[in-house]
């Protein structure tokens, strides 16, 4: 079937479309906003300027082919690399580049090459590739082992009965919040919370900090650093 090349006019991202004008006729055209992902094309939203290839059907335009892509902004690209720079001192290794980094961010990529790098890298609370946090049988076994070269001897148990949980050395209590199938985060802050108030007081150089759902621990400078270029937090 004969295929009409394009270029994209503008997106609306709340809908989930794009606007087409052919090169050829008259009028625009609606298309995804993302390429079907069976075409094996990146993951990436159309940004008007973008030149594709695709089958009209009506007034829409299906099986979408990039010809060209416009640049992501030349100042999103300097930040991209400012912020490799940034995160060598801390010996986190990214293998991509700032203008593959900057097109991720700036087509809202369905991918996240940067934040799943970091991400592996750094440890999490949860594993919920694993399982949901509260059917994993080590989350706590894993919080154990992560504090040990901060705070050696560091052991965490629940009480029965209870939404609390004992730390040792001390003996010390503390009490949770009610169980949320949707956001567990929230119920083991409290936990966390004080976890960090041990760290501080022992002089260690990580903490526990919020990442979506879930917990990294990290430097806090580095955290700022991440939350400062949208790789933690919302994008």
């Amino acid at each position: 079937m004969a295929r009409d090349t394009f270029t994209v006019e503008d997106v609306n991202p709340k809908h989930g479309f794009a606007r087409l004008r052919p090169d050829s006729g008259e009028g625009l055209f609606n298309a995804p906003l993302y390429p079907e992902p069976e075409s094996g094309a990146p993951p990436f939203q159309l940004r008007a300027g973008d030149r594709v290839t695709g089958q009209r059907r009506g007034q829409s335009v299906a099986d979408v082919a990039w010809v060209s892509r416009v640049e992501p902004p030349y100042e999103l690209v300097e930040r991209m690399g400012e912020l490799l720079a940034k995160l060598e001192p801390w010996e986190l290794k990214v293998p991509a580049t700032a203008m593959e980094l900057a097109e991720h961010h700036w087509r809202d990529s369905r991918e996240d090459p940067l934040r799943q790098e970091l991400l592996s890298q750094l440890p999490t609370f949860f594993d919920w590739e694993l399982s949901h946090p509260f059917k994993d049988a080590a989350l706590l076994e894993r919080l154990e082992a992560a504090m040990q070269p901060y705070l050696p001897g560091f052991a965490v148990k629940p009480l029965q009965g209870r939404n609390a949980f004992v730390l040792d050395p001390g003996s010390v209590e503390v009490e949770v919040g009610e169980g949320d199938w949707d956001a567990p985060a929230t119920t083991f802050a409290p936990l966390l919370l004080r976890v960090n108030a041990l760290l501080e007081s022992a002089g260690a150089p990580v903490r526990w900090v919020p990442a979506e759902n879930d917990w990294l621990l990290t430097p806090p400078g580095l955290a700022e650093l991440l939350v400062l270029h949208g790789v933690l937090g919302p994008r």
